[in-house]
């Protein structure tokens, strides 16, 4: 089968002298960390921590940590919903690369154009339009309701995706404060006892280290709240390139290694994972305005870098992102995904996410989602590949047909067509005359037509009226004790 994921843009001294720069990084720079229970851990795993909780990796603890990698992924309960941590199947059962909807979006467009704060309504209005779409695999947040208390939203976030998604995995990994844990435990309690599943399919934290080499106080302390239960709490990172990283593209890389190490130190020895797991999700800081910019070439020139990086090192690559700067759907929105998604997959990424968005991650817009999944179809064919076989290079087919013949009708092209032919279902696929005939109607036309349907007829119920009336039992009890 030959399949993406093996593109190459740096030579063998080039990663060499980033994986040397990362490990003189964690060696010499090292990372602060905010939290007691961490630093003992890592002293016990033998780096050296100073007075200012600058935690600090030898060379020989390094190396050995490399050595001990393991070739596979780890089979952990829960990590089929945990978007941080996916395992080695996950790229078989999505039929090529998982795709995800969703994050954490503020404002929402909607389907006349106008743009407001997403609400409870309109939030569960994405979730059910997402569970819709077949090219997701995945569902996040797909939003954030801004007509309940803030402290309150991560656990409306996740009733909304339990109650309005039936087909796809679907969840939530925010926490925002320490003290919505108990609260999310006991919310995916009721859910494991209602699916008949374990716990930490329904209950898991996400967390970043928004600035560099720094794992702050609020941040560690819920990884480890969550650790400390058996629950999985995934890290992640994000950089600008010219802000939160040097703007050289390759220094960035550099800092995003040595990142990617030290989680994977913390995942380690808190959760026994022993495949490797690399990041890539850093993008630019526009110069003249200063907007975080992701829909730009360079996200998929250090997509690709990483890639190659993570092959070295044996590692998994997550890099991957859905967030077009443009405002509107458009041709710079599909262009900016198309600068993020197509290197992420030739990168060897298991994992694209945040379709359906707009602005970056500021906005969801449910035509934009309609399109999204059009193009996470074609990813999907993408990313699959192509089998060589003698069945697939089909030599007595072309000897039949080949010389002044027709292959459409032949049953080897029935055989087959469906399996190696994308099929579209709002792009175009027919000449000017036949789209002429239709209507001349655009995808955006169509998508809004489709986006509209769905909020009409489609109805999905994920999880029982007794389940829901618990959750919301849980979620006025932490009304009631946290306002």
């Amino acid at each position: 089968m030959q399949t993406a994921g093996s593109v190459n843009i740096l030579t063998d001294g080039e990663i060499d002298r980033i994986a040397e720069d990362a490990m003189r990084v964690l060696g010499e720079i090292g990372v602060l960390v905010e939290n007691d229970v961490l630093i003992e851990l890592l002293r016990d795993f033998g780096a050296t921590v100073s007075s200012d909780r600058r935690v600090r990796f030898s060379r020989g603890i390094l190396d050995g940590f490399l050595q001990g990698a393991a070739a596979e992924y780890d089979e952990v309960d829960g990590l089929e919903v945990s978007c941080t941590l996916p395992y080695g199947r996950r790229a078989a059962y999505a039929n090529g690369v998982e795709c995800t909807a969703g994050t954490y979006p503020q404002m929402y467009m909607a389907l006349d154009g106008s743009i407001r704060p997403h609400t409870l309504q309109t939030v569960s209005d994405m979730t059910r339009l997402a569970d819709h779409c077949p090219n997701f695999d995945r569902l996040g947040a797909m939003g954030v309701p801004s007509d309940v208390p803030g402290i309150l939203s991560p656990l409306y976030m996740r009733l909304i995706a339990w109650r309005h998604a039936q087909n796809k995995l679907s969840s939530c990994g925010e926490v925002q404060d320490r003290k919505l844990i108990p609260y999310i435990l006991e919310m995916g309690k009721v859910m494991a006892d209602g699916k008949k599943t374990s716990l930490r399919h329904h209950t898991f934290a996400e967390v970043e280290l928004i600035s560099p080499l720094k794992f702050m106080e609020a941040e560690a302390a819920i990884f480890v709240d969550m650790w400390q239960r058996g629950l999985l709490c995934g890290i992640g990172f994000m950089h600008s390139t010219g802000g939160s990283s040097p703007v050289t593209l390759a220094a960035t890389l550099t800092l995003d290694l040595a990142e990617s190490l030290f989680v994977c130190i913390l995942y380690r020895l808190c959760y026994g994972l022993k495949k490797l797991w690399f990041q890539m999700n850093a993008s630019v800081l526009d110069m003249k305005h200063a907007m975080f910019c992701f829909g730009r070439p360079e996200r998929g020139l250090m997509a690709l870098g990483m890639g190659q990086i993570a092959r070295r090192f044996n590692a998994g690559l997550w890099a991957s992102g859905v967030f077009a700067d443009a405002k509107v759907t458009s041709c710079e929105a599909g262009m900016q995904a198309a600068f993020t998604m197509i290197p992420a997959i030739m990168a060897g990424s298991l994992g694209l996410e945040c379709f359906g968005l707009l602005s970056g991650a500021e906005m969801g817009s449910p035509v934009q989602l309609i399109i999204d999944n059009e193009f996470a179809g074609a990813l999907k064919r993408f990313a699959r590949g192509f089998e060589v076989s003698t069945e697939t290079l089909a030599y007595d087919v072309i000897k039949e047909e080949a010389v002044g013949g027709l292959f459409a009708g032949n049953e080897h092209t029935v055989r087959h067509f469906r399996n190696e032919q994308w099929a579209p279902s709002i792009f175009s696929r027919e000449n000017l005359s036949s789209w002429r005939a239709a209507g001349a109607r655009s995808d955006i036309e169509q998508a809004r037509d489709v986006a509209g349907r769905v909020f009409k007829d489609y109805w999905p119920q994920g999880i029982s009226e007794d389940v829901e009336r618990e959750l919301l039992g849980i979620i006025e009890s932490a009304r009631q004790k946290l306002l």
